[in-house]
């Protein structure tokens, strides 16, 4: 029972909780938009989540610093709680975009601590490498099955799906009392953070590893976000699928190949090599590519579950990548944020050329192969800094250590 409960696991535990009520959360909000009878729905879907993915840009200045001055288990039971605030807001009649915006808030201020954590558990590039699978495993898994109950709960009413919310980010919340109070960097100050910031962003991106990771990561956030809202638009196109359960368990295939990358990641993609993640970036865009071309229900299954797959072995060792630079040079809560920021700038970027090529009244497919086209110039661009990262490793993380003391 203590392996079960050791405080890796409990921090798996609490994150797969949390994810699923987020991605809950989600499609709640999408069905609440639905029946509002707004005109565009899914435009109107595309604005809330450019401004859940404003949080992280707007707060990554504080959030990386109150994640390394506070206990990070401390930090992932205030992210929960805001989240639960958020939805708990619905209950009270407040317009969901202002609700989501709540638990955009919460999910800024607990990804530092959830991702800071496991530096703080592990020892070696192994351990963190297959730490970082487990949490992404989980997350995923919790997407998939949070995506599909959201999809269920939210066809035709919003209640059981707004306590089925507050009451997992509780379960989620009482896990986090389990997990260890390790004492953080209390010397911090949060105005000379700030202000250190951008220097911050400024040193990460100038240490190849990092800027490949958070180029990398980006990259994949941006499509991972754009086909989410684009399939809601693309699946009643191409398939007829107009259910919001039903489109939710299309979506949720995805997911089922990013839990299957957790297990194959640490054999594909061992520690000590974990630059050929770029590989399966090249494999990613090329089922993004093909997939926006198919009709087929069963074709589109599979393209859709490779794209999972690939997508997961790329992500995950670019995270190990970038948790092992940032928590020698600026500290690991500091780099998440800085991770955030990045990944969140791309993402509303993109989220925004797509939004543009709708309005212009480009078709669903035209536009998942303008963002395939934008994934596969950052993925190029990652084939030129290859040479770069290749063997530095060692080298970087001793010229961090010396640069942290």
């Amino acid at each position: 029972m203590k392996r079960w409960l050791s405080p890796l696991n409990t921090v798996v535990f609490t994150q797969f909780l949390s994810a699923f009520a987020d991605n809950l959360n989600f499609f709640l909000i999408v069905g609440m938009v639905k029946r509002q009878g707004v005109d565009n729905p899914d435009i109107a879907v595309n604005y809330i989540q450019i401004a859940f993915l404003a949080a992280y840009v707007v707060l990554a200045p504080i959030v990386g610093a109150f994640a390394d001055k506070k206990a990070k288990s401390n930090v992932l039971l205030l992210g929960n709680a805001l989240k639960a605030v958020g939805i708990a807001l619905l209950l009270f009649g407040l317009p969901p975009a202002l609700c989501y915006v709540f638990v955009g808030i919460g999910a800024v201020v607990y990804s530092p601590g959830k991702y800071g954590i496991l530096t703080e558990l592990t020892t070696t590039e192994d351990e963190l490498l297959r730490a970082n699978a487990k949490v992404e495993g989980s997350t995923i898994l919790a997407i998939l099955l949070g995506t599909v109950a959201g999809g269920f709960l939210a066809e035709n009413s919003d209640l059981p799906a707004i306590l089925a919310c507050l009451g997992v980010y509780f379960l989620s919340l009482l896990m986090t009392l389990l997990i260890p109070a390790r004492a953080g960097n209390h010397t911090l100050r949060y105005g000379a953070e700030a202000m250190q910031f951008l220097r911050d962003v400024s040193l990460l991106f100038r240490n190849p590893r990092a800027r490949f990771s958070l180029i990398g990561t980006g990259s994949f956030w941006l499509t991972a976000a754009v086909l989410r809202i684009a399939l809601i638009a693309w699946l009643p196109l191409n398939l007829g699928i107009e259910d919001t359960d039903q489109q939710s368990m299309m979506i949720g295939i995805t997911a089922i190949g990013v839990v299957c990358s957790a297990f194959l990641t640490p054999r594909l993609v061992p520690a000590g090599k974990l630059h050929r993640a770029f590989y399966y970036g090249l494999f990613m865009v090329a089922s993004v590519m093909v997939a926006s071309f198919t009709y087929v229900l069963w074709l589109t299954v599979i393209l859709l579950f490779l794209i999972g797959v690939f997508g997961g072995i790329f992500v995950i060792p670019l995270n190990t990548m970038l948790q092992e630079e940032g928590k020698h040079s600026i500290g690991s809560g500091k780099t998440i944020a800085v991770q955030n920021f990045s990944e969140n700038i791309l993402t509303v970027s993109g989220l925004l050329i797509y939004l543009t090529l709708s309005q212009m009244n480009v078709s669903v497919n035209g536009s998942v192969i303008g963002i395939g086209l934008v994934l596969l110039v950052f993925i190029l661009f990652l084939a030129t800094q290859l040479p770069g990262i290749t063997g530095t490793g060692r080298r970087n993380r001793s010229a961090g250590r010396k640069q942290a003391s």
